[in-house]
């Protein structure tokens, strides 16, 4: 590439951010990004009110990236005011106790300052706002070093700082991607929108999350997942009792953090959801996001709030049957190594894959456009290079991974379905 060459990135959330501010740092003249959105893009995993920042990882190389993302969220100007360092608690019941003990030799080996592994009965002493009995939280390690990110925030900003950059964005239909430009020979030469536009680029960098498998044929290497997100919203009393508990996340029993200056806590589910269907346009069959944008009469599946509230009830009981102020399904494409996917694409000259977040990936926001960039310039470090290229017919039976439990499909789950609608009627009688 050279500075004037024509670029396309496809998708303004994380990822594709990232990217374009990284290479209008190196001085790209020419960057568009385009996305179905105005920035922050609404359906970005990345558009959220928080989310966890941290080192925790048994694998070494996402450990280092975390610790340096963490130093970036806590100086570079861009984010300033948007890291808050409560500390976490991560925790485990059964399938991903061997991630949390693999995170705890690894951040030993990082001498990351701190850490501490911690009992239930150590956990309600030193926090005794969390009232309940944590049930099923069977392996527990407290590091200061974490925090959490205002994640919306920080995906305007970054973007904002891109187009002052020179970034072009472009939304609506001018900027929803409907088909890429293949040429005879394999050559992706642009894309084409909803408008009509054909954008041509010599390079097109395809930044789309969890509806990635969708648009292309990836041999089913990233499958698109959601999970379950809540907010209750407090008091100014109940603000002033919570506002200093740590982020506490059991893998497999969902994660809740501490009200930020709105009053909100959000919680999640940690199970996540797949939508098997078949896209229009590309004919690929595969999960598919299935967002409350875009379907605004549904709701959370009645088993998925069901666990949600007994989740609650093990941490903060006395919150377990509030209303809850906010729902979405939060979706991102997971690997099944749960590494990255960022990679030209080996069959379409000039096309580039930067994806496959696996709901671990916007903490690294604030640096990930660098790598992104060093692999789109040919010098991305060998060792990341063999973790995030392509990899067709991977089937990890690793052990020693997050979030282990077994997807949900969202055809097998009942009263999601036009429940917003349903409520909101039945709430005028």
């Amino acid at each position: 590439m050279t500075p004037d060459s024509d670029i396309c990135i496809i998708g303004a959330g994380a990822f594709g951010t990232s990217t374009a501010y990284h290479l209008s740092l190196r001085g790209y003249k020419n960057i568009r990004v385009l996305d179905r959105y105005p920035s922050p893009s609404c359906e970005a995993a990345a558009n959220d009110l928080n989310k966890v920042i941290r080192s925790d990882y048994n694998e070494p190389l996402y450990a280092t990236l975390g610790l340096e993302a963490i130093e970036a969220w806590k100086t570079e100007k861009v984010f300033e005011g948007l890291y808050h360092q409560p500390g976490w608690i991560l925790s485990a019941q059964n399938l991903s106790v061997p991630f949390v003990e693999g995170s705890i030799e690894t951040s030993k080996r990082l001498q990351v300052k701190g850490m501490e592994v911690m009992s239930v009965g150590q956990i309600r002493k030193r926090f005794p706002v969390f009232t309940g009995g944590l049930d099923g939280w069977n392996i527990n390690v407290w590091n200061p070093t974490a925090g959490w990110a205002s994640a919306r925030e920080a995906l305007r900003r970054m973007a904002l700082a891109a187009q002052e950059n020179g970034v072009e964005y472009i939304s609506g239909d001018e900027g929803w991607m409907k088909e890429m430009i293949i040429s005879s020979s394999g050559e992706c030469t642009g894309v084409i929108t909803m408008d009509g536009n054909v954008h041509t680029a010599e390079v097109v960098v395809l930044a789309t999350g969890a509806w990635t498998p969708s648009l292309i044929d990836l041999s089913d290497q990233l499958t698109a997942k959601g999970h379950s997100i809540a907010h209750i919203q407090l008091s100014p009393a109940e603000q002033k009792r919570y506002e200093d508990m740590p982020i506490m996340d059991n893998l497999e029993l969902g994660y809740f953090f501490p009200p930020g200056p709105d009053g909100i806590i959000k919680l999640a589910h940690s199970n996540f959801i797949t939508n098997t269907t078949t896209d229009a346009t590309t004919g690929i069959t595969t999960s598919i996001p299935h967002t409350f944008t875009q379907h605004p009469s549904d709701d959370l599946p009645f088993e998925i709030e069901a666990q949600m509230r007994s989740n609650i009830g093990r941490v903060l009981p006395e919150l377990s049957s509030r209303e809850f102020s906010y729902t979405r399904i939060c979706w991102d494409a997971d690997t099944s190594d749960r590494h990255f996917l960022i990679t030209p694409h080996p069959d379409h000259q000039n096309l580039f894959l930067a994806a496959g977040g696996s709901a671990h990936g916007f903490k690294f926001m604030p640096i990930l456009g660098k790598y992104i960039s060093d692999m789109l310039e040919g010098n991305l470090d060998p060792e990341m290079a063999r973790v995030w290229a392509w990899r067709p017919g991977q089937v990890s039976n690793l052990k020693n991974l997050a979030h282990l439990d077994p997807e949900m499909e969202l055809r097998d789950l009942t009263g999601w379905m036009g429940r917003r609608k349903r409520e909101a009627e039945h709430a005028k009688l």
